[in-house]
């Protein structure tokens, strides 16, 4: 199978206790786009990892967004974009977002991403959204850089946000790097299932089936025991907010907003 052959490189490939985890729980975790070859480089495996952690904390970011419209959608909007993405990411950080938003974003490959295909990304990440604010919110995303960006309407009339409006939003997110509990407090929350403050092995089960990662029962027996740092046999919320504190996107960490 191809996650198994996945799982074994990994643990070949990282020598580093804790990069190891990280590495074969996200490589997992996007089976799909990531299946790496036999033999692979270190800058092939950093590319793929670096990645793997920024869609996680990107699905975080997207989440919040989320929140803060749901809890006031009268009133929500984004603040405008100042300077062309161009301005603050590099060409090959260009390159990697557009293969991230081709893998996990815009779902037809047409280029853009519908309030369709966001409200499926939400529903992954345990908000529903009704079609009206999800489309909404990507009315909010576009508004926020029209001057700067395609503009598409879709063939009802709504928007669609386009893959240089995706870099444009993600560009204006730099410099944003005091929600990493947070963010490490959200994905935990995907997990733990029963709200206990940990996470079993059934949960962790749970959850990678609702994500359609088809592993075993065996394969899930072992991750969990690996990330479980402490071994009392569970994941605890500790173990996650060190994972993402040592993983957290660089470029989030080192840039400022304009």
């Amino acid at each position: 199978m191809r996650h198994q052959s996945c799982t074994h490189n990994l643990r070949i490939l990282y020598g580093s206790s804790k990069r190891r985890l990280i590495a074969t729980l996200i490589q997992v975790g996007t089976i799909g786009p990531f299946v790496l070859p036999q033999s692979i480089s270190d800058s092939e495996r950093e590319e793929q990892t670096s990645m793997t952690v920024r869609v996680l904390v990107l699905y975080f970011k997207l989440a919040s967004m989320t929140k803060q419209f749901l809890a006031d959608p009268s009133t929500f909007e984004l603040a405008r974009a100042r300077s062309h993405y161009t301005n603050s990411l590099s060409s090959e950080e260009i390159a990697e977002l557009g293969r991230m938003f081709r893998l996990f974003f815009d779902l037809d490959s047409d280029g853009f991403l519908t309030g369709k295909e966001f409200q499926g990304l939400m529903n992954t990440a345990g908000i529903m959204l009704a079609d009206s604010e999800a489309d909404q919110l990507i009315r909010a995303m576009v508004k926020s850089a029209e001057s700067l960006i395609e503009v598409k309407d879709t063939e009802d009339g709504k928007m669609a946000l386009s893959t240089h409006g995706f870099f444009q939003w993600y560009s204006d997110q730099l410099g944003d790097n005091d929600d990493k509990k947070e963010c490490a407090q959200f994905l935990f929350s995907l997990f733990d299932d029963d709200n206990s403050g940990d996470i079993t092995v059934m949960e962790f089960k749970q959850q990678l089936d609702k994500m359609a990662i088809g592993i075993s029962q065996e394969e899930a027996n072992e991750l969990l025991q690996e990330l479980d740092l402490d071994g009392n046999g569970v994941l605890s919320e500790t173990e996650f907010e060190e994972l993402i504190e040592h993983f957290y996107p660089v470029e989030f960490q080192n840039r400022s907003k304009d």
